[in-house]
């Protein structure tokens, strides 16, 4: 399934090609559904947060690296390579931890939390009781 929608319109559901049958509510069968992603958008965060960590922790090699690269264009290449490669590593391990921690967010919302909602009456329901 693929969401559509805006940052102010809900993300409802919409069945893809290869979708067999129509996302319905299980109580009173309509096709009004929203996701929720609460383990999407969570994971998504803390892997944020713990690869540009991360990534920050590795600061030394990055700046090493990037001096290194730097030298070439005399001191002030080296000084500057330096602050490139740290924030460079720093941008590379958040955006990977956020990857990750939303694809393991995704895993969650499929198999553990309630990730549906239908619009109509409510209820609250997951892939896992369907």
């Amino acid at each position: 399934m693929e969401t559509i929608g805006t940052p102010f319109q809900p993300n409802l559901v919409a069945p893809t090609k290869a979708a067999t049958s129509i996302l319905q509510c299980p109580r009173c069968e309509s096709m009004r559904i929203e996701k929720k992603d609460y383990g999407r958008k969570a994971g998504g965060i803390i892997g944020t947060a713990a690869g540009t960590t991360a990534g920050f922790a590795g600061i030394a090699s990055g700046a090493n690296i990037g001096a290194t690269a730097g030298l070439i264009a005399g001191p002030l290449g080296a000084a500057l390579g330096g602050i490139a490669g740290a924030l460079l590593g720093g941008l590379i391990g958040g955006s990977v931890g956020c990857a990750t921690g939303a694809k393991l967010g995704e895993v969650i919302d499929d198999t553990v939390f309630d990730n549906y909602v239908c619009l109509d009456c409510g209820h609250t329901f997951g892939n896992h009781h369907t």
